[in-house]
């Protein structure tokens, strides 16, 4: 990873930190975030999924306006980085730790990959 590259990406954890504490205490079940992404190709390589403890609490969330204006919100933080999402559809991603424990034993690496 470049010099460049390095101070791109502890800005981008900065930013997705803000945003997830932030979200931490105002959404119901959001319980943390993470992300991905190649400095190569960051544009198309990056991807954020976004935890929540249960898959209730993501059904909610996800039939609810929250989604949209959470969805809004990343999308203008990364543009603040200089990260437009090519495909937000495929980009943004959500999952439960319910679903993890159930399909992986808990295991977030390998599950993620």
């Amino acid at each position: 990873m470049t010099k460049t590259d390095k101070k791109r990406d502890k800005q981008l954890r900065e930013l997705l930190t803000g945003l997830c504490e932030q979200h931490c205490k105002m959404i119901k079940g959001f319980s943390w975030l993470t992300h991905h992404i190649d400095w190569k190709n960051p544009q198309a390589s990056f991807t954020l999924t976004v935890i929540f403890e249960q898959d209730g609490e993501l059904d909610s969330f996800i039939s609810s306006g929250e989604r949209a204006h959470l969805e809004r919100e990343i999308q203008s933080s990364l543009k603040s980085v200089g990260l437009n999402l090519k495909n937000a559809a495929q980009q943004l991603r959500y999952d439960t730790e319910e679903r993890c424990q159930l399909q992986h034993q808990g295991n977030w690496a390998k599950r993620l990959s």
